[in-house]
């Protein structure tokens, strides 16, 4: 490569460079305010269950203490319709996620304290529901940004370009990690949040825990599934950028890649050891030779122009 040839090289890898970090920061303010309307509904979900427990203590409490042998006896007529009320409700308004929690002729056998579980399932459903639509949308505008913004820096695109909606379904809804998309992830977290707090209600009560200590449980259990849920979007939006961008050169022609890190004193080893490495697009694979190498991986990926 003669000294022109190694210029016009460097021209084009700070071109993209400055492209690919542009697009970043936007999807960046994009993660964060979904980010934001989840730990609002985290938030509301916290305090809703809060209410749900002091409503237990202060009808089956003495001392701040619930007596547990008062939870095992099965719900009152009035309990009971006040629980199916809640739960026609709950369909009325998620009818596709119905199938996430029991069936409303199981109520009739359950106890105060399962009574209690399913009341929590039912809003922790509602949320996952709320973050599966929203992750949905943010990932669609993040492959749409990514493949449009790439598309727009190629000299070498063609004139009439769009987003191949159909492409873009097959990525969003691709088990690119543990054999899980997106919307299995959000379920297998929400799934194990439910179980968490359930188990922990149910133990404390049985440890005689007062309800300032439960109540503090609570808080901690759902600022982790708020923690979940931005590492999930930051990582799943990653993916789709990166796969868009991927789509968007291969669309144009180039044939191979370059591995960009940003390298910073969070920066990974895989992600330092692989930064300013090429490979071919046809020999892409998530987590070994392309990005996300990880959860949170900030490292994207530009097209080197053909010879």
């Amino acid at each position: 490569m003669d000294t022109e040839d190694k210029v016009k090289s460097k021209d084009n890898k700070t071109y993209w460079l400055d492209r690919m970090t542009e697009l970043d920061a936007a999807q960046d303010k994009r993660n964060n305010a979904f980010d934001k309307a989840m730990r609002k509904q985290y938030h509301a979900l916290e305090e809703s269950i809060s209410k749900d427990i002091a409503s237990y203590y202060q009808k089956y409490g003495k001392d701040d203490v619930i007596e547990y042998r008062k939870l095992v006896l099965s719900l009152t007529e009035s309990e009971r319709n006040l629980l199916y009320k809640d739960y026609d409700a709950f369909f009325a308004r998620n009818p596709k996620y119905a199938h996430l929690i029991p069936t409303r002729e199981s109520i009739y056998k359950l106890n105060r304290l399962e009574g209690l579980q399913l009341s929590t399932r039912m809003q922790m459903v509602e949320l996952g529901a709320f973050e599966q639509e929203g992750l949905e949308k943010l990932l669609q505008e993040a492959y749409e940004n990514g493949y449009l913004s790439t598309m727009k820096g190629l000299d070498s695109a063609s004139s009439f370009f769009n987003v191949n909606n159909e492409a873009m379904a097959k990525t969003l809804n691709e088990k690119w990690t543990t054999g899980a998309n997106f919307s299995d992830r959000i379920w297998e977290n929400k799934e194990k949040l439910i179980n968490t707090l359930n188990n922990e209600i149910r133990d404390g009560i049985i440890r005689g825990d007062s309800y300032q200590k439960m109540n503090m449980t609570l808080r901690k259990r759902t600022e982790v599934g708020a923690f979940e849920s931005m590492r999930l979007t930051v990582t799943e939006s990653s993916f789709v950028t990166n796969q868009a961008n991927k789509q968007a050169f291969m669309d144009a022609g180039i044939e191979r890649y370059e591995i960009s890190a940003v390298l910073d004193k969070r920066t990974s080893q895989t992600c330092e050891h692989l930064d300013g490495q090429q490979f071919k697009f046809e020999d892409a694979k998530v987590g070994s030779n392309f990005p996300p190498f990880h959860p949170w991986c900030r490292t994207t990926i530009f097209g080197i122009e053909n010879d």
